[in-house]
């Protein structure tokens, strides 16, 4: 395991991204086809504000992908400014909160 010590060391999902061109859900069941899902991006601020990276959320956005917008702080790379994953917390709240509301609005129970 990629142990950070400081900032700028190396960190497991950068050096991951190195050699990882594809991310794959197999075996994919209907059922888990139709779970939702939910993306929390964590990326340096030039990368979040890539009209490439505004493209791929749009893609994703339009097929019913749930976005958790990264916050602004100090960065793995080591620069401050947003693009870092929101907080754990935060992911959780928002997931509950979407899985909740559909299940209200499907007659089905809520999550605790």
């Amino acid at each position: 395991m990629v142990k950070l010590e400081k900032i700028g060391d190396n960190v497991l999902h950068i050096e991951l991204r190195k050699w990882a061109d594809v991310m794959v859900i197999a075996p994919l069941s209907a059922n888990t086809l139709g779970k939702p899902l939910f993306v929390a991006p964590a990326m340096n601020t030039y990368s979040w504000n890539s009209p490439f990276t505004q493209r791929h959320l749009d893609a994703i956005s339009e097929l019913g992908i749930s976005l958790v917008p990264p916050i602004s702080k100090r960065l793995a790379c080591g620069d401050y400014g947003n693009g870092a994953m929101a907080e754990p917390s935060v992911i959780y709240s928002t997931v509950i909160v979407a899985v909740d509301s559909r299940a209200k609005t499907n007659g089905n129970i809520a999550l605790q």
